[in-house]
């Protein structure tokens, strides 16, 4: 019985005795694991490779993006307020200088011409008639002069005779009136034949201002036929047959193909060398293609205005290849040379970080940056191509990175590829 309770007291202590135990164990696991090395940190370095700089003499390509313009650009109008009688052209025909484009009734001109014909003969007839009146005066004064002379005399023999008492003095009275009247006449004579010019000029004056009147309703005439003022490319048709046309109404509207011109904006980093080779007579071409045609086109000029905000200046291409398939507003791509200059370090495009850095290796393979200045491209065949760079701090045979690297930071730690 007594063997029996002690087995009954000891089964509440048995499972805090094996819990027990079990704790002491995995203290002494935990207190006898083998304790592991600290894993020594290594810093990565990067795999990159490097050229030496080798600064030459090149010729810079500046590659340039503009347009296909034309120096003689016109929108055609109306001179005349008539209908439209037949337009010949539409959006996209090419034309030949002289070429009819579009025709208004000549009708109401043709009537405004007769009438300044009308004036014009008028004027004539009044110039005419104004010289044989002059003539008729020339060949009378001679008499108006002899016949006051005879009054005169017959004036002075009435007064003779009424002192005689032998004449009337009604009669003396009737003569002198004679004379005065004779006297105006002869007065009248003069003038007109010393007005005789004036008159004359007034009449040719008349004349001009009707022939210049003649001349403009046939001008009008002639500008109710529209015709191309040069070759060129139709760009909109603005008229349609019946339509009233105002003086000043728009047309038709075309572009001078014989003038046609490359416009594409220059950086202001190589305005300075553009206008030094300008100054110096140092032709500048540049080089693309449209549709797979070879385009070539000379400098001509530089744009005399600058627009706010822009980045550059507008030069102005004339083209040295004539293309007929070129049209007014193409984007094309072009390569401008650039005079050779000195000192000039060609680099693989990947060597060239942001827009104007490059890295160099210092003594402890870390990475260092240079502040450089890109000058343009060197194009070595049609699909290839460098970054030619300038800067002080670049020397003769210095290690320049050529690999892009997303991370790259002055100081990071890189190895050369073999």
């Amino acid at each position: 019985m007594a063997h029996l309770s002690a087995r009954k007291s000891f089964k509440p202590i048995l499972p805090i005795l094996i819990i027990g135990l079990a704790i002491l164990i995995a203290a002494w696991l935990i207190l006898t694991k083998p304790q592991p090395q600290p894993a020594a940190m290594t810093e990565k370095a990067w795999l990159v490779k490097v050229e030496a700089a080798a600064p030459q003499r090149h010729s810079p390509d500046l590659t340039l993006y503009g347009s296909v313009d034309s120096l003689w650009s016109t929108q055609l109008t109306a001179s005349v307020e008539a209908d439209v009688s037949t337009v010949q052209v539409i959006e996209g025909d090419r034309v030949v200088k002289g070429q009819l484009l579009v025709s208004l009734d000549k009708r109401d001109v043709r009537l405004t011409l007769q009438q300044r014909e009308a004036d014009l003969a008028e004027a004539e007839a009044n110039i005419t008639a104004e010289k044989i009146r002059h003539a008729a005066n020339q060949k009378s004064l001679p008499r108006e002069q002899r016949l006051l002379g005879l009054t005169r005399n017959e004036v002075t023999r009435l007064q003779n005779l009424v002192a005689k008492q032998v004449s009337a003095q009604s009669s003396l009275d009737n003569a002198r009136r004679t004379m005065e009247q004779q006297a105006i006449a002869l007065t009248n004579r003069e003038q007109a034949i010393a007005e005789y010019p004036s008159r004359l000029a007034q009449a040719k004056a008349r004349r001009t201002r009707a022939a210049a009147l003649r001349d403009q309703a046939l001008l009008d005439l002639q500008r109710c036929q529209i015709k191309a003022p040069f070759d060129g490319i139709i760009v909109r048709q603005l008229a349609s047959p019946g339509k009233r046309a105002r003086i000043g109404s728009a047309l038709v509207e075309l572009y001078d193909t014989d003038a046609l011109v490359l416009r594409a904006q220059i950086p202001n980093r190589h305005l300075a060398t553009i206008r030094q080779a300008i100054n110096d007579d140092i032709p500048l071409e540049v080089a693309g293609t449209i549709d797979g045609q070879s385009i070539l086109a000379a400098l001509r000029t530089l744009s005399g205005e600058v627009s706010t905000g822009s980045g550059g200046v507008t030069a102005l291409f004339t083209l040295k290849t004539p293309i007929n398939s070129l049209q007014k507003g193409r984007f094309v791509r072009l390569n401008l040379q650039l005079p050779p200059q000195t000192g000039l370090i060609a680099l693989p495009h990947e060597a060239i970080y942001g827009a104007n850095r490059i890295y160099t290796v210092d003594e402890q393979s870390r990475m260092r940056s240079i502040r450089v200045e890109r000058i343009g491209d060197l194009r070595i065949d049609e699909d290839q191509s460098r970054v030619l760079i300038r800067s002080n701090q670049v020397t003769k045979d210095m290690p320049i990175i050529v690999t892009q690297l997303p991370n790259a930071m002055d100081g990071l730690l890189i190895r050369q590829a073999r």
